[in-house]
């Protein structure tokens, strides 16, 4: 990986800890990742007026854009609740780490792909940082805590996220491919803004107001660097290969744990730090047994 390509990715990751750090400070966090999408939305829309009439779009590509539109609304749905119920330093890194865990074993059950050696050590280390970052202490009598944790509240609310990374992962490799990215993001945003504002107007109406006028400079910042940092990966995958792209970035796992225990004060700071490195290891390896 060149310099500049590596610059870039851990620039890009900084940047994604960073507004999914402005997003956990939120009050509500659906009513705030529907008006990040909102103004998201606004500040692209010159690039994709830009862009969209660079190739008409086939039936194929109209297919993956809703499928990812919908998958990303159940991935924000997802994520909102993690955050809404548990600390930054866990929820980033279970859901960002569980998508790669997720991918290698839906392609074996799903396309009959198999796993190599690395790939085999990468999950058993995503595991094992799973377990890490849901103990209380390292003493012996903790270590049933995580299976309890597992069970509901943040953490399942976070694998779930990963469940849908792993989702739009897969539909993405394909739908990027016939529709130029710049327009495939922007319409993809829209159509998950589009899937969640029925239960933002019914069930979050009295909030509305009430989040824009705490947050409104955050949502703006975060609307912004929700798709600047994916565009960021996407020009690095023009000068790197993919693999070494994916594992880089998972540095914001470990950045994600630094930012909750050192700067929101969140608990249990030994086990969420040892575990997110675990889980970055774990998907450094998967990316590099590709």
């Amino acid at each position: 990986m060149s310099g500049i390509a590596l610059a870039i990715v851990l620039a890009s990751a900084f940047l994604h800890a960073g507004w999914n750090f402005l997003l956990k400070k939120s009050d509500r966090k659906i009513v705030f990742i529907w008006w990040f999408q909102l103004a998201a939305l606004i500040l692209f829309s010159p690039m994709f007026l830009y862009y969209c009439g660079e190739a008409p779009i086939p039936l194929a590509g109209w297919l993956c854009i809703v499928a990812t539109g919908l998958i990303h609304a159940g991935y924000f749905w997802f994520m909102g609740g993690a955050y809404q119920r548990g600390d930054l330093s866990l929820v980033y890194p279970l859901a960002r780490g569980s998508g790669p865990l997720f991918v290698p074993i839906l392609a074996v059950i799903l396309l009959h792909e198999e796993i190599a050696t690395l790939g085999g050590l990468g999950i058993g280390l995503i595991i094992a940082g799973i377990y890490c970052a849901n103990l209380r202490s390292f003493k012996k009598g903790a270590f049933l805590e995580p299976f309890r944790a597992l069970r509901g509240g943040a953490s399942l609310w976070a694998l779930s996220t990963g469940l849908m990374i792993a989702g739009y992962t897969l539909v993405d490799k394909v739908g990027v491919g016939l529709v130029y990215p710049p327009v495939y993001i922007y319409i993809m945003v829209s159509i998950t803004w589009l899937a969640l504002t029925p239960w933002i107007l019914i069930r979050e109406r009295g909030r509305i107001r009430e989040e824009w006028r705490k947050h409104a400079g955050a949502i703006f910042i975060v609307g912004f660097f929700s798709i600047f940092t994916y565009l960021m990966i996407l020009f690095a995958l023009t000068m790197s290969k993919v693999s070494y792209v994916a594992a880089v970035r998972e540095v914001s796992i470990v950045l994600s744990a630094y930012f909750g225990v050192f700067y929101l004060g969140e608990r249990h700071g030994k086990q969420k730090l040892f575990g997110a490195l675990l889980i970055t290891l774990g998907v450094i390896a998967i990316g590099l047994s590709r």
